[in-house]
Order: C-alpha cells, then structure tokens, then sequence
C-alpha cells in the first residue's frame, strides 16, 4: 500500500489568523510554525517606530489583529463544499486565546452560516467555554496515546482525548501528526471512541528527534481507520 499524498492546508481554502501564537512550546513547532513567523520581521523606520510587520507575531506570542476581522467570506474563494473549511486560528491554538477574542470570531462565523470553518486545538477542554456553531469543525492534535518524553507543554494525551471524546458535538477531526510510536490497539481504541469524521495523518517533516513508529505499523492503523472514517495522509517520506 503506497497512501496518497495530502495537505491538510488543501482542505484549507483560507488561513485565518485573528488570533495568532502559541505556548506549548512543542519541539515541532519550533522549526515550523515558530521560525516561518519570525520570517516576518518588523520593520522600523529611523525614529523606532513599526511601520511593517508584527513583534507578537515575531515571538509568536498569542495575541488579536482586530482588524482581521473585517471580512467578506460571501466571495467565491471562501467556498467550502466537501472537506474544504476556513481554518481559524492555523498558526496557533485557541487554548491562549483570551475568551473575548475568541467570542468576536465566532460572532463573525455566524454571519456565514453557508460556510465551514474549523478549529484545532492541543487542549479541547477550552471549546466547554464556547457555544460553537454548528458551521465548526473542531480538531484536536492527537500525536500518539502515550509520550515516551517530554515535547510540549500541552495536556497528557490521555487528557486530550478524554476531553475530546466526551465534548459532544457533530463534528470532529483529529490529526495524527507528527505521529509518534504508540501502542496499537489502545490508541486504536481511542479514535474509535471518539468518532471523527476524518483523521489526518503524517509524519514529522522537520529535523527533529522524535520517537516514530515504523512505516508499516502506521500503514496498519490507516487500513483500520478506514473501516469508520475518511483518512487523509500526509507526509509519509520515512525509511522504515
């Protein structure tokens, strides 16, 4: 079996960042989301005053662009049938996100009733404070069942998926990425329970040592995914 190669940013057809940053510190984003911000230095004119750029956004701190807000996401490239969705909040995660902030988007997602957007999170104990509207998916990063070491400051896992698991709402998605060494059936048992209706799953793309099960073991948990959910892999270059 060779997976088909996917992007979860092509179900993606916008990035919406109001909200921006993150800290979970996790070792993987460090070389990704955390150095791609910092690609976007401010600017500063010869009295020290920003005329480009974000410091927050810099230091991937999280923190609100009000302005974000203003929006038409009635124009023909924000249509989302099928999977496609309008991913609020893709470079950082709502959990930092203060309450407020988070109210004011979703006010704005439900002007668009006719849209999909969704949210990710490492901590799904945060959307108990929210009444979510029904055009959401929500996610959550759900990288093994068990660390073998310390990569993030986020949650246990077995909190993520307890907490997820629990929160009722019609619909989920979970990523699998970078996918970590797991036991096979308890992390099995997991996704089952928690009935997503789709699983994105990958590997780590950066240079950063983590613990990842062999290719093959991967490929068996995809064949019994799909026999109660759409699957959807992404980068899957290992040499196992």
């Amino acid at each position: 079996m060779t997976p088909e190669k996917w992007n979860m940013y092509s179900d993606s057809v916008y990035q919406w960042n109001v909200c921006k940053g993150c800290n979970f510190n996790c070792l993987y984003c460090i070389p990704s989301f955390q150095r791609q911000a910092k690609r976007q230095m401010p600017k500063f004119d010869e009295n020290g005053v920003q005329y480009r750029g974000c410091q927050d956004c810099y230091d991937y701190k999280p923190h609100f662009h009000e302005e974000r807000l203003n929006i038409n996401f009635n124009l023909e490239k924000y249509e989302t049938s099928g999977d496609k969705f309008i991913w609020a909040i893709s470079s950082g995660d709502i959990y930092w996100m203060k309450e407020e902030w988070i109210n004011q988007i979703i006010d704005k997602i439900k002007e668009y009733p006719n849209r999909t957007f969704f949210f990710q999170t490492k901590s799904p104990d945060c959307y108990y404070h929210y009444s979510i509207p029904k055009n959401v998916i929500l996610g959550i990063t759900l990288e093994c069942d068990a660390y073998r070491y310390k990569i993030t400051d986020a949650i246990p896992l077995w909190h993520r998926y307890i907490f997820f698991r629990d929160y009722q709402f019609p619909r989920k998605i979970i990523t699998i990425e970078p996918i970590m060494s797991f036991k096979f059936d308890r992390f099995l048992s997991w996704l089952k329970d928690i009935n997503p209706e789709r699983i994105y799953i990958g590997y780590n793309t950066k240079k950063c040592e983590l613990l990842e099960p062999p290719l093959w073991k991967t490929l068996r948990l995809i064949e019994e995914l799909k026999k109660f959910t759409i699957v959807k892999t992404k980068y899957m270059g290992v040499k196992n």
